[in-house]
């Protein structure tokens, strides 16, 4: 029993006719009929009522029919799995967090696909926490994320890292100023990270370390959404400077002392990830501008 002979028995429960399933198989008729034969020897039973030139399934034709329709369809199911690891090797699985989406994510497919104009992309956002997971459960080849937490061993090389200022709406008390400290932003009315961020934790741990509270009208996980809140005048906000600012951004001030967000790209130690994943991991000796 093979594949072309599934077929042909499938073909044969449509048609009902050797002669018909001979054309739509661009086939003899005669190899219908042997191929029939010989399926039904195998088996040990007939799965046809023969009716002159005409055949109907039997109840033993009945029962084998889904069965042969589910071979087949895992056949199919495994041509696929083989294509799609083939392409696979020019495929990287690039997930990345939403607050470098505008600018680093763009940045890093372009270096990839400098050696190969071809190559594809699976994109996915999420939380630094997600991504870590996501590398460990071979959902993603790589991640632009933060830095691991001290608990995984997750392989990391730093790429950029971002000035960490206070962003203040025009006008607004410190918005002249050449710096502020941490101190400065007691009582302040803050639109802050949602707690499900990295950065959230970065802002309350300088807020901690510094004996400074502050107010929390508002929480988003988006840094767009907390740029153009703060730009209404709605609080202030830790964040950091963009790399190209617009009209509508609010106005950004640097942390005293100098504060920064390191960003790089991860994958799992231990994995085996596609030759071309292998090929864009960042060298000690990478020159990061390039990025």
């Amino acid at each position: 029993m093979d594949e072309q002979t599934l077929r042909v028995f499938l073909s044969l429960c449509e048609t009902e006719s050797t002669r018909d399933t001979a054309a739509l198989l661009r086939v003899d008729q005669s190899t219908v009929s042997r191929t029939l034969a010989r399926l039904e020897a195998g088996l040990g039973v007939e799965l046809f009522r023969r009716h002159g030139r005409r055949i109907a399934l039997n109840r033993a034709g009945v029962s084998f029919r889904g069965d042969a329709a589910r071979v087949l369809d895992e056949i199919e199911v495994a041509r696929r799995h083989v294509r799609q690891e083939a392409l696979g090797a020019r495929t990287v699985r690039l997930g990345f967090l939403q607050s470098v989406a505008r600018w680093l994510v763009p940045r890093v497919v372009t270096e990839l696909r400098r050696d190969d104009p071809d190559r594809r992309f699976e994109l996915r956002q999420g939380f630094a926490q997600d991504l870590f997971g996501w590398l460990d459960d071979d959902v993603l080849d790589l991640a632009l994320v933060t830095p691991p937490p001290p608990t995984r061993t997750t392989s990391w090389r730093l790429l950029h890292e971002q000035v960490l200022c206070v962003a203040v709406p025009p006008g607004h008390r410190l918005a002249g100023r050449a710096s502020v400290g941490v101190d400065d932003l007691a009582g302040e009315r803050f639109v802050a990270f949602s707690r499900t961020t990295e950065l959230r934790g970065v802002v309350e741990g300088m807020l901690g370390a510094a004996g400074v509270e502050v107010e929390v009208a508002f929480e988003s996980s988006e840094v767009d959404t907390i740029r153009g809140l703060v730009a209404a005048g709605m609080g202030v906000a830790v964040l950091p400077r963009p790399e190209r600012p617009d009209a509508a951004d609010p106005v950004y001030v640097p942390l005293e002392p100098r504060t920064t967000r390191r960003l790089g790209i991860a994958w799992a130690d231990g994995a085996r990830p596609p030759a071309a994943v292998t090929a864009v991991r960042p060298s000690p000796t990478m020159e990061l501008r390039t990025f």
